[in-house]
């Protein structure tokens, strides 16, 4: 995902019926993001324990990673978050991803990011789902929205 000025981002995937939440990091110098270790994953129908998962990934915050360090989990295949979702390549992941969203702050304005299928493959954001929160929106409500988005997505 390449976007600059974000203070703070966070991705969640819904795969069967569970939420992971990786760490997102930043290539410094570079504009882009990239999802690593360590991640979160929680049953969707769990709201308390999601709540708790994704202010522990905003906690932990948006650590640098070097470039080394994207080649080598692109170029990994025993990446441990497939090993922990149990399976075996990003194609089998992507194949099976019910959704795809991310919370993002820009200079203290919330927004959530809704992802869709790409074809033949990939995700990119569907700019019709965004929703955007008004400055000094607490991150509560922000994080009550997105759960009630994936809890509904979980549904369908």
């Amino acid at each position: 995902m390449v976007v600059k000025d974000l203070e703070m981002n966070v991705s969640l995937r819904l795969y069967k019926a569970v939420v992971h939440i990786p760490t997102s990091c930043r290539v410094p110098g570079h504009g882009f993001w990239v999802e690593d270790v360590p991640f979160e994953s929680v049953p969707v129908e769990r709201s308390q324990e999601l709540r708790q998962a994704i202010l522990t990934t905003i906690e932990r915050g948006n650590p640098s990673i070097s470039l080394e360090r994207v080649s080598a989990l692109r170029d990994n295949k025993d990446n441990p978050r497939l090993k922990a979702m149990g399976v075996k390549s990003w194609h089998v992941l992507d194949r099976g991803t019910t959704g795809l969203w991310s919370i993002t702050d820009r200079n203290g304005t919330y927004e959530i990011r809704v992802n869709q299928p790409m074809k033949p493959r990939g995700w990119h954001e569907d700019k019709t789902k965004r929703v955007d929160f008004p400055v000094g929106t607490p991150i509560d409500e922000v994080i009550t929205r997105l759960i009630a988005m994936i809890q509904e997505c979980a549904r369908r």
